[in-house]
């Protein structure tokens, strides 16, 4: 059970939606704004002592030893990429090397790949975890020289990931988890995101924790994290480690505005850092309400009197603890359904819904446009979770019992009423 709910705050959790079942229950309450506002007063609003606390309080509850904060979770993404091909990495890639990518995904988690010279292979997934097939990515591997995998974690579940990790280890494959949709998740009790050489979150509005906008990039040793950070920001030495010697290796530069790599500006704000260390101090609470309520919701539909499994629930692989970041399901194959209606009737009484991440990426015009190796379609479960695939919000405090008994009732009835 989790824990009570905090007490004390002053004034109501704030929300605005216009649906009885929003995707997104709000988590922020007055503490995050007192928060924001002792850091407007304070005059330093750009990348400061708040952000750097932010990063280390992140990576020890996470349990790893780095952790970069910046703008978003696509930026985290576009870093932790950039990380991957760098000179400077002892152990990396080249322009033109293959990475596997599940065709379950968001749009930036295959665009990095593309804009650094890389060639995204897209593989199919399990329909029965909503994640990467491992055997569709045995084959891409037997196919194609695959240099690293972009494991996208998905809605808070994962592969089977036993079985990629040898993967990985066996091929030498570099491995990045995306991870903006699986924060609190585990898997041998080890956080996702963790056990690989790369980890992206994201802080967006309705993660499972939000800094507004912001993400984390996290990573296990020194020359990754000077990497990150050199990335970070423009590519300047003020946060290397070895700072002093780079400057004594080039004194005809202002140490100030030295410059040893690439780099871009994806600086997060210190607002952005204040709200986060406020819901970092609840986070496990926020993510053992979503683990309970996803469970209760899932009983109101299998006790509901008109229950006739016409829905599919995703499955955990062995030793994976999902904290779910939305509450998904398939409509069951047997039954034959108008999939707009059903999401319209749904929308009518006044449920939030969405497609399951963004589908099937492989259907994407945008795909089409890139480089985008797309031959070991067509890709049969990505398909399934595109034509049957929906979720609802599963939210980080308590849903009334009597609320999940209507929300069950109500989607079933939509069921019956468009399979007819």
């Amino acid at each position: 059970m989790p824990p009570n709910h905090r007490h004390g705050f002053p004034g109501k959790m704030i929300t605005n939606s216009n649906y009885a079942f929003p995707l997104v229950d709000s988590s922020y309450d007055n503490q995050e704004i007192l928060r924001c506002m002792e850091t407007l007063l304070s005059g330093q609003l750009t990348m400061g002592q708040r952000v750097h606390d932010f990063e280390l309080a992140f990576a020890k509850h996470i349990g790893t030893n780095y952790a970069v904060m910046v703008n978003s979770g696509s930026s985290a993404n576009l870093l932790a990429t950039s990380a991957i091909i760098n000179p400077l990495r002892s152990k990396r890639l080249n322009m033109g090397d293959y990475v596997a990518v599940p065709a379950v995904c968001w749009s930036t988690s295959i665009w990095p790949i593309v804009q650094l010279g890389l060639k995204p292979v897209l593989v199919d997934v399990d329909p029965a975890t909503l994640n990467l097939s491992i055997d569709s990515l045995l084959e891409a591997i037997v196919r194609f020289p695959i240099k690293a995998v972009l494991m996208v974690h998905v809605l808070g579940n994962s592969t089977d990931m036993s079985k990629l990790l040898d993967i990985v280890e066996k091929n030498s494959l570099l491995l990045i988890e995306d991870t903006c949709e699986s924060l609190g998740s585990t898997f041998e009790g080890k956080s996702l995101g963790t056990l690989s050489d790369f980890g992206t979150y994201s802080f967006y509005f309705s993660h499972h924790m939000t800094t507004i906008e912001g993400g984390m990039v996290v990573a296990k040793n020194l020359e990754d994290y000077d990497l990150l950070r050199c990335l970070r920001a423009h590519g300047w030495s003020r946060e290397q480690s070895n700072r002093t010697e780079l400057e004594a290796m080039n004194p005809a530069i202002d140490p100030r505005f030295l410059f040893v790599n690439v780099g871009y500006n994806v600086r997060p704000m210190e607002i952005q850092a204040a709200f986060g260390l406020e819901q970092l101090r609840r986070l496990d609470e926020m993510n053992a309400y979503r683990k309970q309520n996803a469970l209760l919701m899932r009983q109101s539909f299998e006790h509901n009197p008109k229950w006739h499994s016409q829905l599919q629930f995703p499955s955990s692989p062995l030793g994976v603890d999902a904290c779910w970041f939305g509450f998904p399901f398939l409509i069951n194959p047997k039954i034959t359904m108008d999939y707009k209606r059903f999401t319209q009737l749904l929308m009518d009484a006044r449920i939030d819904t969405r497609p399951i991440v963004s589908g099937n990426m492989d259907l994407q015009p945008a795909v089409r446009l890139f480089d985008i190796e797309r031959s070991l379609a067509p890709f049969t479960g990505a398909q399934q979770v595109h034509d049957r695939g929906v979720f609802i919000g599963v939210h980080a405090k308590p849903i009334e019992p009597g609320r999940m008994a209507w929300l069950a009732e109500s989607v079933l009835d939509a069921i019956a009423v468009t399979s007819q």
